[in-house]
C-alpha cells in the first residue's frame, strides 16, 4: 500500500494519498469533505491531474494534513487541531511496516513514543512468544500533535524486536543523524482504554490524553552531547552529509576517554 512512498519527498499529491490511506479513509469519504467526484481524487492522487488549492485545504481537515503545506511543502505536514491522529500501521511482507514511524521520527527534533501493551485474552495468541504484547504506538511530536497507530487487524500486535536492524536500532540511527531527541516509554494499556482502542471510530483525544499527561519515565534513544554536535557540524563543513563510521568512532572517542574538541577539530582536518 504505502511502502516506498516514504524515500521520496513528500509532494501534496502523495501526502494526501499517504495519509488517506493510514486514516482507513476511502477516497468517496475524502472527497465528499470538499464536494467533488472521487474520480477527481482518484487522479489527483495519481499525478494525473490537480485540484485548486481551495479544494485541496477543504480535504486537508478531515486528514490532519497542515493546510500551509499546500502553498509550501518545507512546512511541517501535518496539524491536528487539537484531535486525535488515528492511523493503521501498514502491514508489511514479513516484518511489521513501520515506516510511518520513522517519517514522524526524521520530521521532528523532539518526539515522544510510548508504547501500550495488553495483557488481555483477545491477544492470547501472542502470548508464547516472549515478548511485550505491544498493541499500539502513541506519539507526541515537536508540534503538539498526538498520533496513535494500531494495526489494521484489531487483533494483531507490533513486534519491536523483528527485523534486521531492529526497530530500536533504526530509530536510534535517525536520531543520531537528525541530531534530534526520541524518547521511549512503555505503558500497560487498562481494558476500557484497550476496547476503546479495539473499536476505533469511537476513539477520540479524551480516552488517550492522560498517557502522554501522566508522569512517565522515558528513555533517550540518542541525545548528543555540545562536544558532539560540534564535532558533528565541523564535520558536515567539510562536505560530509551522513553520520559515517568515522564520525561514529570520534563520538566513542569523546564519550570513552574525554577527548578535547580541540583534538577532535585536529583528527578531522588531518583525515
Amino acid at each position: 500500500m504505502c511502502q516506498g512512498i516514504f524515500m521520496d519527498k513528500l509532494s501534496v499529491n502523495k501526502l494526501f494519498k499517504l495519509v488517506r490511506e493510514l486514516t482507513g479513509k476511502t477516497q468517496p469519504e475524502v472527497s465528499a469533505s470538499a464536494k467533488i467526484t472521487y474520480q477527481s481524487l482518484q487522479q489527483f492522487e495519481k499525478e494525473q491531474a490537480s485540484l485548486s488549492k481551495e479544494t485541496l485545504k477543504m480535504m486537508a481537515r478531515a486528514l490532519y494534513i497542515n493546510p500551509e503545506y499546500i502553498d509550501d511543502t518545507s512546512l511541517y505536514p501535518f496539524r491536528s487541531n487539537g484531535r486525535l491522529i488515528k492511523m493503521f500501521m501498514p502491514d508489511g511482507l514479513i516484518f511489521d511496516n513501520l515506516e510511518p514511524l520513522y517519517l514522524l521520527s526524521k520530521l521532528n527534533k523532539q518526539l515522544r513514543m510510548i508504547t501500550l501493551s495488553a495483557p488481555f485474552p483477545e491477544l492470547k495468541r501472542f502470548s508464547n512468544i516472549g515478548l511485550p504484547l505491544i498493541y499500539a504506538i502513541l506519539l507526541k511530536d515537536d508540534h503538539n500533535n498526538i498520533f496513535l497507530f494500531r494495526r489494521k487487524k484489531e487483533k494483531d500486535i507490533f513486534n519491536l524486536s523483528s527485523d534486521y536492524p531492529s526497530p530500536i536500532v533504526k530509530l536510534t540511527k535517525i536520531s543520531q543523524e537528525n541530531k534530534s531527541v526520541i524518547s521511549i516509554a512503555q505503558k500497560e494499556l487498562s481494558r476500557n482504554v484497550f476496547n476503546k482502542i479495539r473499536e476505533w471510530n469511537s476513539l477520540s483525544i479524551a480516552d488517550i490524553k492522560y498517557l502522554i499527561d501522566e508522569e512517565i519515565k522515558f528513555t533517550k534513544l540518542f541525545e548528543p552531547t555540545e562536544a558532539e554536535i560540534f564535532q558533528l557540524e565541523l564535520q558536515r563543513t567539510m562536505g560530509i552529509e551522513s553520520l559515517s563510521r568515522y564520525e561514529l568512532m570520534l563520538i566513542n572517542e569523546i564519550r570513552t576517554k574525554d577527548i578535547a574538541i580541540e583534538k577532535v577539530s585536529k583528527m578531522l582536518e588531518e583525515k
